[in-house]
């Protein structure tokens, strides 16, 4: 455990100090604090945690749920509110964890366990860009297609282009989250914002739907 790196955000120091110590004590490590959201962003992107726990109302003019929205690591909520506007906000990003404020240690500790079992247990590949490799997560890729030999990633700001079939891409991913929707589409499921019989919305990028195809896609995503 002692690898995984986590980041806080948090607005009341008192509870700040006890996560971090706490977690410390658990033999994890906090690579970062903050009080507002927007300092938290920037910092994460520069020290890349394996984890954040955001506190969802924070000082400043974005919420803890803003920051996760930006996210591709597992994220554990903190909320002294329990409002279901708020849950669902909060839900819509697929956290790991929801804790309500106030929280025991063990509960701290099982929603930061969950975390790291999402960690091991993501499907990820490497590609190769430029005179690097590169790890991609299954959550940074929203689809991909054909093109000839090859496959574009279409990530969410970003493309990359690897030499691969659809098929092998499959295999290599061994991930529930990728659905093969048309000859030359392979979509992210969790990543889908609208669909019908016809097309399939990630992005704001619309993705056709094979009539092959279609009857398993609405199956897996309705």
């Amino acid at each position: 455990m002692s690898n995984i790196r986590i980041y806080i955000l948090e607005d009341e120091i008192i509870t700040q100090e006890l996560l971090k110590q706490t977690l410390e004590d658990l033999d994890f490590t906090i690579c970062g604090m903050a009080t507002n959201a927007e300092t938290a962003l920037t910092e994460i992107n520069l020290v890349k945690p394996d984890i954040a726990i955001l506190d969802i109302r924070v000082e400043g003019s974005h919420t803890g749920v803003w920051l996760g929205n930006q996210l591709d690591i597992p994220l554990i909520y903190l909320t002294a509110f329990n409002d279901v506007d708020t849950i669902k906000k909060a839900i819509a990003t697929k956290p790991t964890s929801y804790l309500v404020k106030p929280f025991n240690n063990k509960d701290l500790y099982i929603a930061v366990e969950l975390a790291v079992s999402k960690i091991e247990n993501k499907a990820q590949i490497i590609i190769k860009d430029k005179d690097k490799k590169v790890i991609l997560s299954e959550e940074q890729i929203l689809f991909a297609k054909k093109e000839d030999q090859y496959l574009i990633l279409y990530l969410k700001d970003s493309e990359k282009l690897i030499r691969s079939s659809i098929k092998d891409f499959l295999e290599q991913m061994n991930s529930s989250s990728f659905l093969q929707v048309h000859r030359s589409y392979v979509i992210n499921k969790d990543c889908v914002t609208a669909f019908n019989n016809k097309e399939i919305t990630i992005h704001n990028k619309n993705i056709p739907i094979s009539k092959s195809f279609v009857k398993e896609v609405l199956e897996e995503i309705s």
